[in-house]
């Protein structure tokens, strides 16, 4: 148990936290256009028939401060390797073509288009990215909402399963499991991360935590936060490295070279542990004022409140 809860501040920071109210409309706006351009009957990206669906940190309600990212699904109406029912194929790249297409003809987005034959996705430079990923359905399978659908990794140049939807709902079911403290603690390592830059990719931090026990988010956040912490530093590095650490749809482990490099995860969880010695400090301190100032000091200064009266 934590001596202070310090419940009122924790609210404030996580309300700090959160992304404003400006960032979810303008995502919400760019989504809504970026898509009906897409998925236009009538218009240049119709031969493939697309259907949009989201999927990250926007989706899954786990961006922190701005959200600097969207990122569509556009389900084409293809079969791996890319035919349409025994009609003619389309490759990855005249996938990716004809579904930048319609915003390439549009004067708003037409100069703001990345991508190259080494892209994993479409991207969309607006100030706040979107991040457009062509994928196509799994042979045998028709329905829009089954997974997984087939993706093109440029790095190996082959088709390889891919989730979106399964892994929000995976999330969404462990948060339920934790008394919905699970989607707070993937916010607060993000934060972490972010306010000292430490470099790590969200959908690892996501995959780790979602296979740690239920039992260590229980409780609030000064003592969920210090539990997950410790329970991480309580294995060295190479012994996590050395254990099969699966995505929340067990389709991969995170734990390999091509996936979290061995040198990137050590420095990532160095840093774990020194978070979790601070948390430690800041849970058993005895007066509350140093309780506060400890917290400040590993969740950051202006987004921790000293006094929430």
């Amino acid at each position: 148990m934590a001596v202070h809860a310090l419940s009122r501040n924790f609210q404030s920071f996580f309300g700090r936290l959160n992304p404003g109210t400006s960032f979810v409309q303008t995502a919400s706006r760019e989504h809504e256009t970026i898509t009906g351009l897409i998925e236009d009957p009538n218009g240049q990206a119709s031969v493939l028939s697309p259907h949009c669906f989201l999927q990250g940190s926007y989706k899954q309600d786990t961006a922190i401060h701005t959200i600097n990212d969207v990122d569509i699904v556009a389900l084409c109406n293809l079969s791996q390797p890319g035919s349409q029912g025994g009609g003619r194929s389309y490759n990855r790249d005249e996938i990716f073509g004809i579904i930048a297409a319609p915003l390439l003809a549009d004067r708003r987005y037409r100069d703001k288009i990345r991508y190259d034959a080494g892209s994993m996705c479409i991207k969309v430079d607006l100030g706040i990215k979107v991040e457009i990923l062509p994928v196509v359905y799994k042979a045998g399978t028709s329905d829009q909402d089954a997974e997984p659908f087939r993706l093109y990794r440029p790095e190996t140049h082959q088709w390889e399963d891919g989730y979106a939807r399964y892994h929000q709902g995976w999330l969404t079911n462990k948060n339920a499991n934790t008394d919905g403290n699970f989607i707070p603690m993937i916010k607060v390592l993000k934060h972490l991360r972010a306010i000292h830059n430490i470099s790590s990719v969200s959908f690892h931090i996501e995959s780790l935590l979602f296979r740690l026990p239920d039992s260590i988010f229980a409780g609030a956040p000064s003592e969920y936060i210090l539990h997950v912490l410790n329970y991480i530093a309580s294995y060295t590095a190479d012994a996590w490295y050395n254990t099969d650490i699966r995505t929340p749809c067990g389709d991969r482990n995170i734990f390999t070279p091509a996936e979290w490099p061995l040198e990137s995860w050590r420095s990532f969880h160095a840093f774990v542990k020194v978070c979790a010695d601070g948390a430690k400090t800041a849970a058993t301190a005895l007066p509350k004022d140093l309780a506060v100032r400890t917290w400040k000091i590993l969740l950051g200064d202006s987004y921790f409140p000293a006094d929430v009266t």
